[in-house]
């Protein structure tokens, strides 16, 4: 394993680049909603009330604008996740390109393809409660099973990155960043693959011509009603260091309501 900065990447090794493509969704919503308003400012018969046309069409022009934006984003250098050449994988640690990179933090790992002991596709299924009931989300991601420890330089680099005040939200703003690459055991990397391109399906494939690709795995997150309060708080803290500040919030949010209520309800039994 080593730490190498992007200008170090000989671009004429590389072949195949795996990167963000969330602009491809946007793009499908812009043509739908762009047909809905051509198909309601045709004229049938009588002329067309100017809101009807106005609505799609707004909404049209509001995804047209984040489509510019996440595809400007695309076009960032550093909009990549992994980079293979005959050697190994270009794991970049700070792909995240809506945010500023980390200073004086690592850019890329490069993991030798004989360090490599196998590659997993895994899926997540999350489910926690929600303000009015329950919801799921499933996540994808590669496991890269590494032959040594993972060292303790990457770990300090990948805290430095989640720290990055440009990532919290220096100005206050709750939002979600992710960060693409996390520990998931001593051994272990796990790449989280979110609107990646090429697609999960079609990266295994590629992996499995050139790694050992080992079986697909599931697993179901925390079961909230079970677990002791500590274990909340410390996934609540997992879920910040994931870059998933929303769920934290709103999990911190539920627990701290619940908590409250229960206090209230026992002082009423003490007092009754």
């Amino acid at each position: 394993m080593q730490f190498i900065d992007y200008d170090d990447i000989a671009s004429s090794q590389i072949t195949q680049t795996f990167k963000n493509a969330s602009w491809r969704s946007l793009l499908w919503v812009v043509l739908i909603t762009g047909v809905i308003t051509a198909y309601t400012a045709i004229p049938k018969g009588s002329p067309t009330n100017p809101v009807l046309i106005a609505v799609p069409g707004l909404v049209t022009l509001f995804f047209f604008g984040l489509f510019l934006w996440h595809l400007r984003l695309g076009r960032n250098p550093r909009n990549w996740l992994v980079k293979a050449s005959e050697q190994g994988l270009y794991i970049n640690l700070q792909a995240n390109v809506s945010v500023p990179p980390t200073k004086d933090a690592p850019s890329v790992v490069f993991l030798p393809k004989e360090c490599i002991t196998s590659i997993h596709r895994t899926q997540e299924l999350r489910t926690l409660p929600a303000r009015h009931g329950r919801y799921k989300n499933t996540f994808t991601y590669f496991d890269l099973c590494l032959r040594d420890t993972l060292p303790e330089e990457l770990l300090v680099a990948l805290a430095q990155i989640r720290r990055n005040p440009a990532i919290r939200g220096a100005i206050g703003l709750r939002k979600d960043l992710q960060i693409a690459v996390r520990v998931e055991g001593p051994h272990t990397l796990r790449l989280v693959w979110d609107w990646m391109t090429p697609r999960e399906l079609a990266a295994e494939e590629w992996f499995k011509t050139h790694y050992t690709v080992g079986e697909k795995k599931k697993f179901s997150g925390p079961g909230w009603d079970t677990i002791k309060a500590d274990a909340k708080d410390a996934y609540i803290d997992t879920l910040w260091e994931w870059g998933d500040v929303q769920d934290a919030i709103l999990q911190k949010s539920l627990k701290d309501t619940i908590s409250e209520r229960q206090a209230a309800r026992e002082l009423v039994d003490r007092l009754g």
